[in-house]
C-alpha cells in the first residue's frame, strides 16, 4: 500500500537539503581561500627576496668585474712602460709573453701595439689578424683624447673586447697598448650561477660583449635606452612572452659598461605555483568526497524517512480499516449465524444435498473473512497453555474436508507421533488453516487453468534445533515472482476475489507466540514453513486432554 503523500514534509525536506548543500559549498570556499591567501603571501615574499638577491649579485658580479679590468690595466700600463720612445719592444716582450699565455695568460686573445694612426706596429701573439679602421673606433678616439685607459668592445656585436691603455711619452700620446680578452672564457663570473639569471655586459653605446649569443630581447631596438633607465630606477620587470623577467642594471666601477642581471620569475614561483595546484586538488578530492558521502548519507536518511512515513500511514490505515472491519465482521457474522441455523433445519435428501453442501461451503468461508477481519481489527491476546501439536494439525485438516475444494484435492499429512509445546492453540489453529486453505485455493486454480493435473497438498510436521517445524507445500506453480516481495502485507493478494489477510495474520499470530514464518519456492510450487520453539509446559498446567476437549 503506497503511502500518502505529503508536500509540506517534502518541501521542507528541499529546503533542509538545500541549506545543507549551501553550506557545504560555503565551506569549500572558505577552505579554498586559505591556500589561495597563502600563495599570495608566499609570491610576494619570495618576490621580494627574489628581487633582493638579483640586485644583490648584480652588484656582486659588477665589483668583481671591475676588480679584473683594473688588474688588466695597471698590468697593460706596466707592460706599457717598456716600450721605448718609437714604440720598440725593448724590456716588454717577456711580459707580453706572460700575458698572453693561453693557460695562464691574462690575455690569451692577444696583445698589440697601435701607433697613433691606429696601424698596429707589432703583436703577440705575431701576425694577429685586426681590422685596419681601428682608428675610427670609440674607444681608440676616447683613448686618444683623454690619455686614460678605456675598455669597451672591440667592435659592434663582437664578443671580444679590448682593454687600452695609451704609451704616452713627452705628455704625448704615442700609441696604444691594447689587450684583447673573450667574454666567454677571459671574463671572471661571465656565467651566472643560477639556470634562470641571464648575465649582459653593455656598454653606454648598446654594444653587447656578454654573452656570446644573447636572448632576443636583449638585442631589440631600444634595449641600451632601457638598460640606462634601470640604472635610475634601480630594478624592473619585463614581460616576455608567456614569462616575467626581472633584471637589475648596475654600473661596472671604473669602467663605462653596464652591467644587467635578468632572473626569470616564472620558473621561481614554479614551486609555489605547483604547491598551490597541489593543495587545491586535495581540496577539490576531500569536498567532492565530502558531497559523495554526503549524498549517499542523505539518500539513506531519506529512504528512513520515507519508510518511517509509509509505516505511519499504514498504521493509521490499518486503524481506520481495523475499526470498520471489526463492525462489519461483527454484523456479517450474526447473519452468518442465523443462516447456519436455518440450514440446519433442512433435511438433506438426495435432491438438497449438493446446494445444502454448497451453502455450508459458502457460509464457512464467509465466517472465515468475517473471523479474519475481526482478529485483524482486535488482535487477540496470546494465551499460552500446553498444545499437543500433531493433534491440532490433524483437527484443522478435518475441519477443512467441508471446503468445496476439498473434494478435488488430494491431503497428504505426515506427522509424528507426539510433539508437546506451550502455545495459544486458537492462533495456531487460524495460522494452519490460513496456510492449508491457501494451498488447497492455489491448487484447485492451478488445475482450473490446465497448469497441474492432480491438485496435491502436502503438510508434514518434524522436530529441529529444538523447534517445532510444520511445512504446508503445493503443486499450484507458485506466486508470481514480483508479488514475493510483498506477499506478507495486508490486503496484498495474487487472487482474483482474495482480501490479503490470511498469511499477514498468519504470520503476526506466530510471531506474538515466538516463532517465525518463511517461504520458499520448490521445484512446481510453494514451501510455507512455520517454525514454532519447542517449550515444555509448566507442571500446573492443565492436562492438554482438558484444555483441548
Amino acid at each position: 500500500m503506497a503511502a500518502p503523500s505529503h508536500p509540506e514534509s517534502f518541501r521542507a525536506e528541499r529546503q533542509f537539503t538545500r541549506s545543507v548543500f549551501a553550506g557545504l559549498v560555503l565551506l569549500g570556499l572558505v577552505a579554498v581561500a586559505g591556500p589561495l591567501l597563502s600563495y599570495r603571501g608566499d609570491v610576494h615574499e619570495v618576490r621580494g627576496q627574489f628581487r633582493t638577491r638579483t640586485a644583490r649579485e648584480a652588484r656582486v658580479y659588477a665589483q668583481a668585474l671591475s676588480l679584473h679590468l683594473k688588474l688588466l690595466k695597471s698590468e697593460l700600463s706596466r707592460v706599457s712602460a717598456g716600450v721605448g720612445p718609437e714604440l720598440q719592444q725593448e724590456k716588454a716582450a717577456e711580459d707580453m709573453q706572460d700575458l698572453t699565455t693561453p693557460d695562464a695568460g691574462l690575455f690569451r686573445q692577444g696583445i698589440l701595439l697601435l701607433d697613433a694612426a691606429g696601424r698596429p706596429v707589432w703583436s703577440e701573439p705575431p701576425g694577429l689578424p685586426l681590422a685596419s679602421s681601428l682608428h675610427e673606433r670609440p674607444w681608440f678616439q676616447r683613448v686618444l683624447a683623454q690619455q686614460a685607459p678605456t675598455v669597451d668592445a672591440l667592435a659592434p656585436g663582437s664578443s671580444t673586447f679590448v682593454v687600452a691603455v695609451p704609451v704616452v711619452r713627452q705628455n704625448r700620446t704615442a700609441g696604444l697598448l691594447v689587450g684583447l680578452l673573450d667574454s666567454g672564457e677571459d671574463l671572471p663570473g661571465g656565467q651566472p650561477t643560477g639556470e634562470n639569471l641571464t648575465l649582459l655586459v653593455l656598454n653606454r653605446h648598446g654594444d653587447l660583449f656578454v654573452p656570446d649569443a644573447p636572448p632576443a630581447w636583449a638585442t631589440a631596438p631600444g634595449f641600451a635606452a632601457k638598460v640606462e633607465a634601470l640604472l635610475n630606477d634601480g630594478g624592473q620587470e619585463w614581460e616576455l612572452g608567456s614569462s616575467k623577467v626581472f633584471a637589475w642594471a648596475t654600473p661596472v666601477p671604473g669602467t663605462e659598461l653596464r652591467l644587467v642581471l635578468a632572473a626569470d620569475e616564472t620558473t621561481t614561483l614554479e614551486p609555489i605555483r605547483d604547491r598551490l595546484l597541489l593543495q587545491l586538488l586535495m581540496l577539490a578530492v576531500l569536498q567532492v568526497g565530502t558531497l559523495l558521502l554526503f549524498s549517499l548519507h542523505w539518500r539513506r536518511v531519506y529512504r528512513l524517512f520515507l519508510g518511517m512515513e509509509r509505516r505511519a500511514a499504514e498504521k493509521e490505515t490499518m486503524a481506520a480499516l481495523g475499526s470498520a472491519a471489526s463492525l462489519i465482521a461483527h454484523e456479517v457474522k450474526n447473519s452468518l449465524n442465523g443462516l447456519k441455523a436455518a440450514i440446519g433445519m433442512l433435511s438433506p435428501s438426495e435432491e438438497q444435498g449438493f446446494a445444502v453442501r454448497t451453502l455450508r461451503g459458502q457460509i464457512d468461508r464467509l465466517a472465515h473473512l468475517a473471523t479474519s477481519l475481526l482478529h485483524f481489527g482486535k488482535p487477540p491476546r496470546v494465551q499460552r497453555i500446553p498444545v499437543d501439536l500433531p493433534r491440532l494439525v490433524r483437527e484443522v485438516l478435518d475441519g477443512l474436508r467441508v471446503l468445496p475444494e476439498a473434494e478435488e484435492v488430494h491431503v497428504e499429512a505426515h506427522l509424528e507421533a507426539e510433539l508437546l509445546l506451550s502455545g495459544d492453540p486458537l492462533l495456531l489453529a487460524t495460522a494452519l488453516d490460513n496456510l492449508v486453505r491457501n494451498a488447497m485455493e492455489a491448487a484447485v486454480a492451478a488445475k482450473d487453468l490446465g497448469q497441474v493435473a492432480s491438485p496435491e497438498v502436502r503438510v508434514r510436521l518434524r522436530q529441529q534445533d529444538g523447534e517445532a517445524v510444520v511445512e504446508v507445500e503445493d503443486n499450484a506453480g507458485g506466486p508470481p515472482p514480483d508479488f514475493e516481495a510483498r506477499l506478507f502485507e495486508p490486503f496484498v493478494t495474487s487472487k482474483p476475489k482474495g482480501v490479503g489477510l490470511g498469511l499477514s495474520m498468519t504470520r503476526r499470530a506466530v510471531e506474538q507466540q515466538g516463532g517465525r514464518l518463511t517461504f520458499s519456492r520448490i521445484p512446481g510450487g510453494s514451501r510455507f514453513s512455520l517454525h514454532l520453539p519447542v517449550q515444555s509446559p509448566p507442571d500446573d498446567f492443565p492436562d492438554v486432554q482438558e484444555q483441548t476437549a
